[in-house]
């Protein structure tokens, strides 16, 4: 083979074009020496979900939830400054380390410093110097004591719920006159406990299920799935897809509509299918007409409220009162759940938050329904439809 000839190549690791050396032995693949040596890093990187750091990267979640809910749980119950920076620092030292165990888990799949940097804003080089994987392995060998610490012993600080202590809001001051009847459960409940958006979804549809009393064989068979996946779906091993949900909401006769948000959710962000919207609410003055986005919002939200309700099995309303530690009036919890009738951001987060719900889910849509627009009394058509149990 004549010397110095060439011929047209790419490079494998990095897909630049090059000219590659025609001559005896093994061809040279790369373009570029740096580029050989990622490609045999990436070859001796171990196979996905093998590295050490995979097994807390779950733990370490979980615990940033826990610390964000403390967190809430602490601004609605009015803590001092000092106690809610406890809980930010808590909340931070669980930041931290979940990015170190991600830097340390890109490492260990062969990922580069520089591509690690980039969602952080810092060069590869910056990065290697602030996260060496010394310190990366100091900080998880000191989150796994710490873990077990946790375990083995009760918590340094006892669990921030809301309490009576705090005054009631402006909202609950303005509908006291309807409640002048206090429930003996007023004392001291905590919320609901928290659950992920897929835990709700089973929650709901179990509730659903049991609601009926009809044995789980025959209502898969009305759902049209095997009993075993009918399991596994009222214990949130498994998600219903959008067929599925239908099915099962219609052999239990509950409403579509309270399912909605909560499947969403659950299956975020997979979009759902077209639901047909319930009925329009009565015609107000051309004048006083909000405006539609407003109005659809208002009603999704509600239906968002009941599907938080459902999921939490339809409490009497004097439990849910009790739970935001009686800053909500009865008459305004059972409006929000019907009319629908719009809270303050203040009261509506309380009310998401008292059902195990998370607030920030539903700000997004609340901001959307209080778009500037006149609001009307709620009418005869819009009157609560709790079931009466809900009433103690």
């Amino acid at each position: 083979m004549a010397a110095g000839a060439f011929r047209n190549a790419t490079c494998p690791q990095c897909g630049t074009p090059f000219r590659q050396e025609r001559k005896q032995g093994r061809p040279y693949l790369y373009c570029s020496p740096g580029c050989k040596a990622s490609a045999s890093r990436r070859s001796k990187a171990p196979a996905l979900g093998s590295s050490p750091f995979d097994d807390d990267l779950q733990a370490v979640g979980e615990d940033i939830d826990q610390l964000a809910n403390d967190l809430l749980a602490a601004i609605q119950n009015g803590a001092t400054p000092h106690e809610l920076l406890w809980h930010g620092a808590a909340l931070h030292r669980s930041l931290q380390t979940l990015t170190a165990l991600n830097i340390g888990r890109g490492r260990a799949r062969g990922q580069t410093w520089d591509q690690l940097g980039a969602p952080l804003g810092l060069s590869g080089e910056r990065l290697r110097k602030k996260w060496p994987m010394s310190m990366i392995t100091r900080r998880l060998d000191t989150y796994r004591a710490s873990r077990a610490g946790r375990q083995a012993a009760p918590p340094a600080v006892p669990p921030t719920v809301p309490s009576q202590r705090r005054p009631p809001t402006e909202e609950a001051d303005a509908d006291n006159d309807n409640d002048t009847a206090t429930a003996a459960s007023d004392t001291g409940t905590a919320p609901f406990a928290a659950q992920t958006p897929p835990q709700q979804l089973a929650s709901a549809l179990s509730f659903l299920q049991r609601r009926t009393g009809k044995p789980l064989r025959q209502t898969a068979a009305e759902t049209g799935i095997s009993p075993s996946h009918l399991s596994r779906l009222l214990a949130g091993a498994r998600r219903p897809s959008w067929t599925v949900a239908k099915n099962l909401v219609a052999a239990c006769d509950g409403n579509l509509h309270e399912l909605r948000t909560l499947w969403e959710n659950a299956h975020r962000p997979v979009p759902l299918p077209a639901l047909p919207q319930p009925a329009p609410l009565p015609v107000l003055p051309q004048s006083a007409a909000p405006p539609k986005e407003s109005e659809a919002a208002r009603i999704q939200l509600r239906d968002a409220l009941r599907g938080l309700y459902l999921a939490a099995d339809r409490p009497d309303l004097w439990r849910i009162r009790a739970a935001t530690a009686n800053t909500l009036t009865i008459g305004y919890i059972a409006r929000a759940l019907n009319a629908p009738h719009l809270l303050g951001w203040s009261a509506t987060s309380r009310l998401v938050f008292a059902l195990g719900g998370r607030p920030a889910d539903l700000r997004p849509l609340w901001h959307t329904a209080t778009r500037p627009a006149p609001m009307t009394p709620p009418s005869s058509t819009t009157r609560p439809h709790l079931m009466a149990e809900a009433f103690g």
